[in-house]
């Protein structure tokens, strides 16, 4: 059986995190996806929110590297969490857990205008350059990119 989910997509507020008390680290995240279609000759947009969830070094990297807008690309797989609100109802809400995250080079950028592709792999760890995994470190040099090369027809 599989359960994985693949996503690009922008950010919808900045990430909450949470420091817990045995060390780890969780950011919960929303996503938004855009989807175009027609309907009666005239172009429509539905766009989806999905919860996203980090923990510890992919929690870390959000906190330190994603705020509200960014463009990121995410592979995890789909939680159901079960809880009791206040009026002791019982609910469910589903929830991407995310194992590789990348920041989508030449669509986002920083203040000086510079642009980046920042990933990790499910372990949190930056790798090379390569689809899933890219460098976490800063600077002048690595990780920018021609703006001429940025794909401007994005959906979102």
């Amino acid at each position: 059986m599989i359960n994985k989910v693949i996503l690009l997509g922008r950010l919808g507020k900045d990430p909450l995190i949470k420091h817990l008390d045995n060390g780890r680290v969780v950011a919960n995240l929303t996503l938004a996806t855009n989807d175009y279609y027609t309907k009666d000759g005239q172009r429509l947009e539905s766009t989806e929110w999905h919860n996203l969830e980090l923990w510890d070094n992919h929690a870390k990297m959000a906190e330190s590297y994603l705020k509200k807008g960014n463009i990121i690309y995410v592979e995890g797989k789909i939680r159901t969490d079960k809880y009791t609100d206040a009026e002791g109802i019982e609910k469910q809400i589903k929830k991407i857990r995310v194992l590789q995250m990348q920041m989508m080079s030449g669509l986002n950028r920083n203040d000086e205008g510079e642009q980046h592709s920042r990933g990790y792999n499910s372990d949190g760890d930056a790798g090379h350059k390569s689809h899933h995994t890219v460098q976490e470190e800063r600077s002048n040099d690595e990780g920018s990119q021609d703006s001429s090369d940025v794909n401007d027809d994005l959906p979102f």
